[in-house]
């Protein structure tokens, strides 16, 4: 199976908030689409959903007009790997201010080690999308094969990762394909000219990281945070912030926020990216380590004085039970600060084959601060029409919903898009 990569960087716009396990209505899981994803999904207009296909398409489920009724799927693009464009978009799109959908393809474009792209929107309604391939990566210092999308800064730039390129990387540590890198695409200076990219940060695959397979987030004085699967001070992954310079055109600062370490309940291999809460509050998922070393749900604290050091925090490690383990898709924050995930396998089921029928979890913070955080599994998977083995993260309705894939289960065995409700 390919690399696939998960985008979860989506602001919760609500969500119900659990007030303990016996007090919690049980959530009800609807199918929507039959037909899965490896990637998260994102909210277009009036409900609208987008997200990218297994099979290298970019899709459109338009809600119904009547409650009950059936979602409506439309193709909007279709990569083909040829004349140019792109395949393999594992990583979700983000949308623009106009509509503009922006993504990644693993592969293909000119070179075949992956492209960035743009999707426009009709001029009017059922007309074909348009889409534009922006930036040909070629695999030497500009990186090569983003396994994940991008996000957009304020003045329209692009900013993503590349999990192998770069010109930092030792041919010994990375493989000589060089550990990845950060880049930032900059639109051009007027309509049709060229986007161009530049590589803000390149990984060495010592200290500082190695292998940056997940999104970005961009905080409120445009620093960038992330993580890389691998490297670090134990190899096994960091948090990362990256500074810009003071002054256009000079060299952006990374620092190591956290190593992550399989000792004392640590999590390893932080897979997916990062959500900012509450006062520059981030929050992420490992896929392995903690106390049953199957991953972890943590948070990282900001210092009080700007040289102090981050403070990371183990909120949840996962047993492999009931509870689920190898929360692939990071979270996203509702309400009270509820975080919500999926994870990939085990759950209260056992009919899926190796038990990777997987859970929709919430994490509630505790009521006294420094208190324990509560698992509450809002659905365990069957691998029926329900789906199973859920890579992805959520996103969050306004009304409070939680929308997600699975890359499994459902009538064909695909994979499902759907939703749970309280």
């Amino acid at each position: 199976m390919r690399a696939l990569q998960l985008l979860t960087v989506t602001a919760a716009l609500g969500a119900w908030v659990p007030l303990s396990i016996a007090q919690e209505p049980h959530p009800v899981l609807t199918p929507l689409y039959n037909g899965g994803s490896y990637v998260s999904l994102i909210f277009g207009e009036n409900g609208t959903l987008y997200g990218t296909g297994e099979g290298g398409t970019v899709f459109q489920l338009t809600p119904p007009a009547s409650p009950g009724a059936a979602w409506t799927e439309a193709v909007l693009h279709d990569f083909t790997g040829q004349n140019g464009d792109g395949m393999y978009p594992f990583g979700c799109p983000v949308r623009g201010a106009s509509g503009t959908l922006y993504g990644t393809t693993q592969e293909g474009g000119t070179t075949g080690l992956g492209t960035v792209y743009a999707l426009e929107p009709p001029a009017a309604p059922g007309g074909a999308w348009t889409e534009t391939v922006l930036y040909n990566f070629m695999g030497g210092s500009d990186g090569s094969y983003p396994f994940t999308s991008v996000v957009i800064g304020k003045t329209g730039a692009l900013y993503g990762t590349t999990a192998v390129g770069g010109d930092g990387g030792s041919p010994v540590g990375c493989f000589g394909l060089g550990c990845g890198t950060v880049y930032g695409l900059v639109p051009p200076a007027s309509p049709g000219g060229a986007w161009t990219e530049s590589v803000l940060y390149s990984f060495t695959g010592g200290n500082d990281g190695a292998s940056p397979s997940a999104g970005l987030v961009i905080g409120p004085t445009g620093e960038i945070y992330g993580t890389t699967e691998y490297g670090g001070a134990a190899t096994d992954g960091v948090v990362f912030e990256l500074t810009p310079p003071a002054s256009p055109g000079g060299a952006w600062t990374e620092t190591v926020l956290h190593a992550f370490t399989s000792e004392n309940g640590d999590g390893v291999y932080p897979y997916a990216g990062l959500v900012m809460g509450p006062n520059g509050v981030l929050y992420g998922t490992t896929t392995a380590g903690g106390t049953s070393d199957i991953g972890t749900v943590f948070e990282l604290t900001p210092p009080a004085s700007p040289a102090g050091a981050w403070a990371e925090t183990v909120l949840y490690s996962f047993a492999g039970g009931s509870d689920g383990a190898e929360p692939k898709g990071g979270v996203v924050i509702g309400n009270a600060g509820v975080l919500y995930g999926t994870t990939l396998n085990f759950g209260a089921s056992t009919s899926c084959p190796g038990d990777n029928c997987g859970t929709v979890f919430a994490l509630q913070p505790s009521a006294s601060p420094g208190g324990a955080w509560t698992e509450i599994v809002l659905h365990s998977f069957a691998g029926g029409s329900d789906g199973a083995g859920p890579w992805a993260g959520l996103v969050i309705g306004k009304s409070g919903a939680l929308y997600g894939t699975t890359s499994a289960g459902g009538p064909s065995n695909a994979g499902t898009v759907f939703e749970v409700t309280p």
